[in-house]
């Protein structure tokens, strides 16, 4: 069931995010024409204003995709779920686990692709500067070299970090849900009253994480240990923060559609 939710919620999202996933690569193979042929050391004022136009939209087209692409998500669930398709949604025999968990996963990976494809953009784009390559990599042999020197990384904290980068874009998401579930409870500003209920959450999420680091600073010094040689092992906090995150927007994002479900 799962998958199958999945599959369906793929088929009704990729024809807008792939023609927008699609507009990075071209804008990508544009900026790299306009570096390579130098527009901006020609005699030319008109062609150096091309370039320096390319280049403003290629930066900013890359910004409006990353948020055009959460808005639509956010929107995706909005309608799906309380909008009119959410009249027949909710008449299906679908669990709500299952559709919300297939939501979720499907928006992360779309993000995940959207932000892949914009790195992969930039690093095509700088390639054409030598000089900017070989002091990016020496920047980061310097980092390397400096987090091996306090703290050493294994291949198994690679992998855990990545996974620890998952799950909190995946909490990010469920907190949207949730919000948007409890946004639900106003009958008038229902929009408003999602906005606000994420600002509130994440003022609390700042909250226990300023805390979070506050004990973790008083324990460091209370046994000695170097603070910055113990900086680099974020990944447990990430986390355990996140799967805890997920766990509770979920369970909210599921009782508002199961227990408050208001389609007025």
């Amino acid at each position: 069931m799962l998958g199958k939710l999945m599959k369906y919620e793929w088929k009704a999202t990729w024809k807008l995010l792939i023609p927008l996933n699609l507009f990075i690569v071209v804008m990508s193979i544009l900026a790299y024409v306009t570096v390579q042929l130098d527009f901006f050391s020609s005699d030319s004022d008109l062609v150096q204003m091309t370039g320096m136009l390319l280049i403003m939209t290629y930066v900013l087209s890359m910004f409006v995709i990353s948020v055009v692409t959460v808005i639509y998500l956010i929107y995706r669930f909005y309608t799906s779920v309380y909008g009119e398709e959410g009249y027949l949604l909710h008449t299906l025999p679908v669990d709500k686990p299952h559709f919300i968990v297939s939501k979720a996963v499907v928006s992360v990976l779309w993000i995940i692709l959207n932000l892949f494809l914009i790195y992969l953009s930039v690093l095509f784009l700088i390639s054409t500067q030598e000089r900017f390559v070989e002091t990016l990599t020496e920047g980061f042999e310097f980092y390397m070299d400096a987090v091996n020197n306090y703290n050493k990384v294994s291949a198994f904290e690679v992998v855990m970090t990545l996974i620890a980068s998952f799950f909190a874009l995946l909490a990010r998401v469920l907190k949207i849900t949730a919000c948007v579930s409890l946004g639900q409870l106003s009958s008038n500003h229902k929009v408003l009253s999602a906005i606000g209920f994420y600002y509130a959450i994440y003022v609390v999420q700042r909250m226990f994480t300023l805390l979070y680091y506050m004990i973790q600073t008083l324990i460091l010094k209370a046994s000695d240990y170097a603070y910055y040689g113990y900086a680099g092992s974020s990944w447990e906090f990430t986390l355990l923060s996140s799967l805890i995150y997920s766990v509770i927007f979920y369970f909210l994002t599921w009782y508002m559609m199961d227990r408050k479900l208001n389609l007025d």
